[in-house]
């Protein structure tokens, strides 16, 4: 099933290197949609795809790792709006 996940994620330490992490992550799941810094330094990503895929991304963002921790994590489902043609580092201004 085609759905859509929105989520904010806030840490410590997290910086433009993660950005195109979760990019990169979301390719190779085949999903589209955006991930940007918003005003606050929090991270915001929306992803369109198949539900599993959608899932497995979830999964990876969750985790911490040796580089940052994890202060804040929400996930959003939705009926997918497919209004992205591909996966990009997009702009707050852009998708709020």
């Amino acid at each position: 099933m085609f759905k859509r996940m929105e989520s904010g994620i806030s840490a410590k330490s997290i910086g433009a290197d993660y950005l195109s992490w979760v990019k990169d992550c979301a390719k190779k799941l085949h999903l589209k949609g955006a991930v940007f810094t918003k005003d606050d330094g929090s991270i915001k990503i929306i992803a369109e795809g198949e539900d599993e895929d959608l899932r497995e991304l979830t999964e990876k963002l969750e985790v911490n790792n040796l580089l940052f921790t994890v202060e804040n994590f929400y996930v959003k489902w939705e009926d997918a709006k497919e209004e992205f043609k591909d996966f990009t580092i997009g702009y707050q201004k852009v998708y709020t």
